[in-house]
């Protein structure tokens, strides 16, 4: 607890940051990282008002990749299992990159309406509304 300017206690602010382990474009990995934060500072027993993300050291997508990486090897890895579960990672996050594209090219052609997520059919959900906006103003 701290004590605001009109001298009230009221809770600290939750601050946090978490570094993702490679450079990526991947929404599950973003989410997971996210999540993972959200859970380590903020307290359950309290109302969140605000969420405020921020992404710092963002770089081209055909730019992220060229970075050579090296590892020290040792006896006890098995580097061909290792393999697979990478091939299987790269696989997993081509096929995440082409439902991506494939949402988006719907998105342009039939509007940002086209494809919406089941909670935001729901009553008091706004983002429908909010997709008819222009710059978050009614036009």
């Amino acid at each position: 607890m701290t004590v605001d300017h009109y001298g009230r206690k009221v809770p600290k602010h939750a601050h946090g940051s978490v570094n993702l382990e490679h450079q990526t474009s991947s929404t599950q990995m973003i989410m997971d990282g996210v999540m993972e934060l959200y859970e380590r500072i903020v307290n359950p027993d309290l109302l969140v008002r605000r969420v405020t993300i921020a992404a710092n050291r963002v770089v081209d997508e055909k730019k992220a990749g060229k970075e050579e990486h090296f590892e020290q090897m040792d006896l006890f890895t098995d580097y061909e299992a290792l393999a697979r579960q990478r091939m299987e990672q790269e696989e997993k996050f081509a096929k995440e990159r082409k439902l991506q594209e494939a949402m988006l090219s719907v998105k342009r052609k039939y509007g940002k309406n086209a494809i919406l997520k089941g909670m935001n059919l729901q009553e008091g959900a706004r983002t429908m509304e909010r997709n008819n906006q222009i710059g978050g103003h009614k036009a």
